[in-house]
């Protein structure tokens, strides 16, 4: 039995009542269920189908949700790693290394921590632009909510920075390695987004027509 638009605006507006809330989860959603009611036989109306699979909808959304976060947070550990083995980003990371070498020949070392701890502050505010830009699309697509929640790894590192401060400044060694991995890391948060946010952006024009 072939669905029609109506049937299919029918279970979008279902899925909603129900919770789901992001356009991109409700979507994956639609294609499923549509699917197996159209290629299986033994369901009789849609509405009696979409009551029955209830307990699978939420069950699937909230998986579906979780998917998409640990994605971006598994992507995020993978560019963090290219830093380490891929040449075009071996090369930024030996560029900051030198301009932080340099740096340090012309200011203390108090000095050098706080200006790493602007340049990470600026990393980590990096996508608020976009959250305020695209304010429609974070709150309607989960995907787009949650490519900005790369950063909040990052950001512990700086809300630490009032608490470790003192330590850092003490102990150059342990500074460098505590600026080096969350600078790393919030690059690393940034390019993704970068990377991705005009893909979901896309997929979320397409779904509202």
């Amino acid at each position: 039995m072939n669905l029609t638009k109506q049937d299919i605006k029918y279970i979008d507006k279902f899925l909603e009542k129900k919770g789901v809330k992001y356009l991109d989860v409700r979507s994956e959603l639609i294609d499923h269920l549509a699917t197996e009611f159209e290629e299986t036989t033994n369901y009789g109306l849609l509405e009696d189908y979409l009551h029955g699979k209830i307990k699978f909808i939420k069950e699937f959304a909230k998986k579906q949700q979780k998917t998409i976060h640990w994605t971006y947070q598994k992507q995020l550990w993978v560019q963090f790693a290219k830093f380490f083995f891929d040449l075009k980003y071996i090369s930024i990371l030996a560029v900051l290394i030198t301009l932080g070498y340099v740096l340090l020949q012309y200011v203390t070392l108090k000095t050098f921590t706080f200006v790493c701890f602007f340049f990470l502050t600026a990393l980590v505010l990096y996508p608020l632009f976009y959250q305020i830009k695209y304010s429609k699309a974070v709150k309607k697509v989960q995907s787009m909510q949650s490519l900005f929640t790369v950063t909040s790894l990052p950001s512990v590192f700086l809300y630490m920075f009032n608490v470790v401060n003192d330590i850092l400044i003490e102990n150059f060694v342990l500074g460098l390695i505590y600026f080096s991995f969350s600078i790393i890391l919030g690059m690393s948060a940034v390019i993704i987004i970068e990377k991705d946010r005009k893909r979901v952006l896309k997929k979320y024009y397409q779904l509202i027509g």
